[in-house]
C-alpha cells in the first residue's frame, strides 16, 4: 500500500477541541511518461498499476489500440519524479499535443471550440451484447468493496471493467479520474480483453475526457455512480456510446441507445 498512502501527522477536530492524531493521504506525484527516450506526457498520478498506466494512456491518446510495447521500465529520481520508459517500433506522432484528448487538469481547455472537441471523437463499433441494469448496480457495489485505496485516505478515484455476463473483471484505482480509466484500459490491452464487449464503470461523474477516451478504446457503455457533462453527453450520442449515470439499485439515468441496458 505505500504506492497508495502516506501517513502524516494531523491535528483532527471532534467538534469541541483538537487532538494530535495520523491520517492516511492519497498519493499524488509526478509521473513522465518517454517513448523512446522522448517525453510524451507528465501526468499527476498516484504511482500504482504503473505499467497499466503507461499503456492505457499511450493507447488512448494515440487513438488505437494497435500498438506493441518492446520494453518497458520504471525508475523514480532523487525529486520523487517516476519515469515510465516505454520503447516500441510504432509509430507514436498521433501522441504529439495537437491530438492529445488530456491537454490540462480539467481535460479540455485548452481546446478552441465544442466542434473542435467533437470532431476528434471516433464512431463506436455496436455489437450485439447488452447489458443488465441490475448486474452494472451489484458491479458497481462490488467496485466499492475492491477500492483498497479508497477505503484507506478517501481520496482516489476507481474505474472498473464488467463483461456482459455481470462479471467485475478489473478495479484500478488513481488520484485522477482519467488516470483510473487509462490504468483499467492498459490492463485490458495488455490481457487482450476485447474492450467492446464490457461496460466501463466509473466511481464519480462522466465527464467529456472520459467518453473520448472510450470511445477511441471502442467502449460502448459507461456507466457512472454521478452525473454526466454535457460535453459528455454530446460526445457520447456523437460516438455511439451509452452512458448509464446516477446508478442505484432502484433508479439511474439512461443515454443512448437503450437496447444496451436490459
Amino acid at each position: 500500500m505505500s504506492d497508495i498512502h502516506r501517513i502524516i501527522g494531523v491535528s483532527r477536530w471532534d467538534g469541541t477541541k483538537f487532538s494530535l492524531d495520523q491520517d492516511s493521504i492519497a498519493i499524488e506525484a509526478l509521473v513522465t511518461i518517454r517513448i523512446n527516450g522522448k517525453i510524451v506526457a507528465n501526468l499527476l498520478a498516484t504511482p500504482s498499476d504503473l505499467h497499466d498506466l503507461a499503456v492505457g494512456h499511450c493507447i488512448a491518446e494515440a487513438k488505437t489500440n494497435d500498438i506493441s510495447f518492446d520494453e518497458f521500465n520504471v525508475s523514480i529520481d532523487e525529486t520523487g519524479t517516476h519515469f515510465l520508459d516505454i520503447s516500441t517500433s510504432d509509430d507514436m506522432s498521433a501522441l504529439m499535443p495537437d491530438e492529445r484528448v488530456i491537454t490540462s487538469s480539467c481535460g479540455a481547455c485548452d481546446r478552441d471550440g465544442v466542434d473542435a472537441l467533437m470532431s476528434n471523437v471516433p464512431i463506436v463499433t455496436s455489437s450485439p451484447v447488452s447489458f443488465s441494469a441490475v448486474s452494472i448496480n451489484e458491479a458497481i457495489s462490488e467496485m466499492k468493496q475492491r477500492q483498497i485505496g479508497f477505503s484507506v485516505t478517501g481520496g482516489v478515484h476507481a474505474a472498473g471493467l464488467m463483461d456482459n455476463n455481470g462479471n467485475l473483471v478489473a478495479v484500478r484505482e488513481d488520484i485522477g479520474r482519467h488516470n483510473a480509466v487509462d490504468k483499467l484500459f492498459g490492463h485490458a490491452q495488455r490481457n487482450e480483453i476485447e474492450i467492446n464487449n464490457h461496460a466501463l464503470l466509473l466511481s464519480g461523474r462522466c465527464g467529456w475526457d472520459i467518453v473520448a477516451k472510450a470511445a477511441r478504446m471502442n467502449c460502448q457503455m459507461i456507466a457512472s455512480i454521478g452525473a454526466s457533462s454535457t460535453l459528455a453527453i454530446e460526445s457520447a450520442r456523437q460516438s455511439n456510446i451509452t452512458i448509464f449515470s446516477f446508478v442505484r439499485a432502484d433508479k439511474g439515468v439512461l443515454i443512448g441507445h437503450s437496447s444496451r441496458l436490459k
